[in-house]
């Protein structure tokens, strides 16, 4: 059974608790995945003691190998996807140049979001800035 928000989303707003839902709103689940991939490709591997792997890697770290650092910041972010975010399957990550932001990385992510049992496509847009900040729409 797929839930369409974290504990957290459902604990900080708690207008649905203690009833049940028969239809799943697969906007809001969109909507929690987004959130949550946002979040997770803004933390730095470390960051987090109990998961010293969430995250991405330090941008630091990744400079003086560029260009092959695209392919790694690549690799990071499906192996990230696959890894902390159940609720898509069959991840792809694809670098897509912006001549318009030579500065920024761009990805797109697809993948299909499992739904009590059902899969749809869905597809995300990350730009990673310079500083290393994450920015994802989709």
């Amino acid at each position: 059974m797929a839930f369409e928000q974290s504990l957290l989303e459902r604990i900080a707003r708690p207008e649905g608790a203690g009833g049940y839902k028969l239809k799943l709103n697969e906007d809001k689940l969109v909507d929690s995945v987004l959130e949550h991939m946002r979040k997770m490709l803004n933390v730095r591997h470390g960051s987090v003691p109990a998961l010293p792997d969430y995250g991405l890697p330090d941008f630091n770290d990744l400079a003086m190998r560029f260009p092959d650092a695209i392919l790694e910041l690549r690799k990071a972010i499906k192996t990230c996807i696959e890894k902390y975010e159940p609720r898509l399957c069959n991840v792809k990550v694809d670098y897509a140049p912006n001549p318009e932001s030579p500065l920024d990385l761009h990805y797109d992510i697809t993948a299909q979001l499992v739904v009590d049992g059902a899969k749809g496509n869905v597809w995300f847009q990350t730009t990673l800035d310079s500083a290393g900040k994450a920015s994802i729409r989709g």
